[in-house]
């Protein structure tokens, strides 16, 4: 199966892009009642809350990003933008509270695809 096959990475773009505008929305404009969490998880998500800033800003990023994949403009960028919110949230569910560990799984795998598939835009980046 060819990784780069045109029609898969659309596919992959639109669900990932859906999926990520949608919680980047619901991040914004939806009130959420605060998750069974452990102590540790639920200092970290205070900590974010009071900065004021840093919960929605993550969530434009998520909508930006998401809508750079829908419509497939400037997936590459999209796909670096997400990089430390998919590490966060993975590194979030290792360390403090790996009850949801599974489901951060999949936006970093997603990601992670994402890279690989657009590689070559980013190889000047790290040629020597």
């Amino acid at each position: 199966m060819n990784l780069r096959n045109r029609k898969l990475v659309r596919t992959v773009q639109i669900i990932f892009g859906v999926f990520i505008v949608i919680f980047g929305l619901i991040g914004y404009f939806v009130e959420l009642p605060a998750p069974q969490y452990n102590e540790a998880a639920l200092a970290f998500f205070g900590a974010l809350f009071a900065t004021g800033y840093m919960l929605y800003l993550i969530s434009i990023v998520f909508v930006l990003s998401g809508l750079m994949f829908i419509f497939d403009r400037w997936s590459a960028f999209g796909a670096i933008l997400l990089v430390p919110v998919t590490f966060n949230i993975l590194m979030f569910h290792l360390f403090l509270d790996f009850t949801g560990f599974g489901l951060a799984l999949i936006p970093v795998v997603l990601n992670i695809y994402l890279l690989v598939v657009h590689w070559p835009r980013y190889e000047k980046i790290f040629a020597s």
